[in-house]
């Protein structure tokens, strides 16, 4: 789509299911709009100059000024008043205030030419991060670095299960079985947003009455540890633990596919767009000595240091605690 219906689920500050605040979403709208409106010209005319200038004779040998510039000037200056555009009264504000950068934007048009007009993914060329990130800064370098293609459902459209759940979001710092609560509509703000904090995700379904629930019971007592460990050793501001109830939230792309069995994945500091996923959950029977085993191998270079030395120094009734043991009770 070419922007956020009005009819997609929309949480705090505006922000849509994948944390795209209006501008973000508006950028995203003006690309779109600008791929149908300006892109296949500009093939077009591309394609046409090089033919002519395989010719023969005076009209081989002109020289063009201007061939391209006139096109783009015109299409990128007028994007706002797109149908699509001009419909949404949110998306039409925020497209005007981008076009403060419309000098930017016709530049990255003529970069792209000079690169030879590539393809989505040829020599590295990103739409998004090129005109929402490094031309506008209308998008967080976290939501730009995604091809536009992965930003299409966002959970609007006449299918129900098409549509992203999200439990309301919590007071800041609202704990569940002792990690933070992320929600749908939270996870960006919460887990993503700042790039100092390692945040380690569990995306849970505790339903005690659920396939899950085992593996829930198992998990959670080893993630709540971890996590004390670090709050204790005064990391608690750089390493946090969250927790999503996929029983009642659906995150949906670029952070995670709606899934129907829990998982465990890490965002390191600096690098959130790299997220790592535990890949051996054990059917949850993690000790918090597999937890801290886990971080100091993906997370960035203080917090795994941490993680390392507190392997060692932890004793073992805490560090190798299983809680599914029922025996040890």
């Amino acid at each position: 789509p070419l922007d956020a219906p009005s009819d997609a689920p929309l949480f705090a500050g505006g922000k849509d299911v994948f944390g795209r605040t209006p501008r973000c979403r508006a950028c995203h709208a003006i690309v779109n709009a600008l791929h149908m409106r300006l892109t296949p010209r500009l093939e077009e005319l591309k394609r046409k100059e090089e033919k002519r200038k395989l010719g023969t004779g005076s009209a081989a040998r002109k020289i063009e000024y201007g061939v391209y510039g006139d096109l783009i000037e015109t299409q990128v200056g007028s994007v706002c008043s797109a149908g699509d555009l001009w419909r949404d009264r949110v998306v039409r504000k925020e497209c005007e205030k981008i076009m403060n950068h419309e000098d930017e934007i016709v530049g990255i048009y003529n970069k792209w030419l000079k690169k030879g007009a590539p393809g989505k993914g040829e020599g590295g060329w990103n739409w998004n991060w090129e005109m929402c990130h490094r031309a506008t800064e209308a998008c967080p370098e976290e939501l730009a670095m995604h091809e536009l293609e992965e930003f299409d459902d966002d959970g609007a459209g006449e299918a129900s299960e098409r549509r992203y759940r999200s439990e309301q979001t919590p007071e800041r710092g609202h704990e569940t079985d002792g990690m933070l609560t992320v929600t749908a509509g939270s996870y960006y703000d919460v887990v993503v947003k700042d790039p100092a904090v390692n945040f380690l995700v569990y995306t849970a379904f505790p339903d005690p009455d659920g396939e899950h629930a085992e593996f829930h019971a198992s998990i959670a007592p080893a993630l709540a540890a971890t996590q004390k460990l670090f709050d204790d050793a005064g990391l608690g501001d750089v390493f946090k633990i969250g927790m999503v109830n996929a029983d009642n939230n659906d995150v949906p792309p670029p952070y995670g596919m709606v899934t129907k069995t829990p998982s465990v994945c890490l965002y390191p500091a600096n690098n959130k767009g790299w997220p790592r996923y535990n890949t051996e959950l054990n059917d949850g029977r993690l000790t918090p000595f597999d937890v801290l085993f886990f971080v100091g191998n993906t997370a960035s270079e203080t917090v795994a240091a941490k993680a390392r030395e507190l392997m060692k120094t932890t004793p073992d009734d805490v560090l190798r605690r299983k809680s599914w043991d029922h025996d040890e009770l």
